[in-house]
């Protein structure tokens, strides 16, 4: 088992990019499927949701930069912090008030008891655990729920002697980021705030928190808590893959040939191999997907859960994860492999 991961890993890496070998194929052999094209271009200017949620974000950020004015401290005692007191104190150093605030923003969770639309349950995909569902129907743009930042995973710029820019300049291109500060909302309770290490390799009975990350910017990404489950307006990160148990298999497996065939992929051919499998893969969650995760608008101050098409009540929201998550994935088994 562990020999044909690794076999299954190597291929997956190949240099062959799953963006070009798609743009490469749809040129010469396929269509687009229509949710791939409602992922291209999904708006919400039309959902009351979303304008209500952006409302009381700008809301919500007034309070903050008003509540400066009183105590400078207070800002702080909202803002998101890491369990470990030295990344803390770094960050004091050069943080600005407009990235705390952001960052307060990005890891709060508002209270928005009117999006009541979706449950998290258990899913109908084959060893997928549980998955979010619709307790109502949906239509085409529409926010679902927020995805949540319980936690923020921030890449910390370099700050070694004799490098190129200001080590303290998030936005400067010459740093180079050499660490990862995981940053814990102040909603999270304590106890349930996990050390670095599980954060990113996991425990023997939770996957690593970094499997629940999106990116939001070049800087950050959320990350949903799984404990954190009881409220409708916040459990995005429940969310799955419905093609992500093709990443797992090899090209030749029987669900890949059937996706493939389903795509209109020559399995005949002499050079079907891991590049059509990429392709299957990719093609099949864009073709199943009806939700995507985005930023609520261009601040960035809030990541939400749209549907990308209409969705019946009681039907599993679907989001597509891409490649580069199953790799990271595969290279997680692997490495437990090992140490088993």
């Amino acid at each position: 088992m562990l020999t044909s991961l690794k076999i299954s890993l190597m291929q997956l890496l190949l240099p062959q990019a799953a963006a070009f070998l798609i743009n490469h194929r749809y040129g010469c052999h396929y269509s687009p499927p229509r949710s791939l094209a409602a992922l291209r271009a999904t708006s919400t200017l039309d959902d009351p949701n979303i304008q209500h949620i952006n409302q009381l974000l700008m809301d919500k950020k007034q309070e903050l930069l008003d509540g400066l004015l009183d105590d400078p401290c207070k800002l702080n005692e909202q803002s998101p912090l890491s369990i470990v007191a030295a990344d803390n104190d770094l960050r004091d150093a050069f943080l600005t008030t407009e990235q705390r605030v952001y960052e307060t923003l990005l890891s709060s969770r508002l209270d928005l008891s009117f999006l009541n639309r979706a449950i998290v349950g258990p899913s109908e995909i084959e060893g997928a655990g549980r998955g979010l569902f619709a307790t109502e129907d949906i239509k085409e743009g529409d926010v679902i729920t927020c995805y949540p930042g319980d936690a923020l995973l921030c890449e910390l710029p370099s700050t070694d002697e004799g490098g190129e820019g200001d080590p303290f300049d998030l936005e400067d291109d010459d740093n180079e980021a050499v660490d990862e500060v995981v940053l814990w909302g102040r909603h999270v309770p304590k106890g349930d705030r996990w050390d670095d290490d599980t954060v990113f390799d996991g425990s023997k009975s939770s996957p690593p928190l970094t499997s629940y990350a999106v990116t939001m910017s070049d800087v950050y990404s959320v990350m949903g808590h799984p404990s954190l489950d009881d409220n409708p307006a916040y459990i995005g990160h429940f969310a799955n893959d419905g093609a992500g148990h093709l990443a797992y298999e090899m090209p030749d497996s029987p669900r890949n040939i059937e996706a493939s065939l389903e795509l209109g992929l020559d399995t005949e051919s002499s050079e079907f191999g891991v590049e059509d499998n990429i392709a299957a893969y990719v093609l099949k969650s864009f073709d199943v997907a009806n939700a995507m995760h985005q930023p609520v608008d261009d601040d960035e101050f809030h990541m939400v859960t749209v549907a990308i098409r209409d969705i019946k009540k009681g039907e599993e929201i679907l989001v597509t994860y891409g490649p580069d998550y199953w790799i990271s994935d595969y290279a997680g088994h692997i490495a437990d492999a090992e140490d088993d």
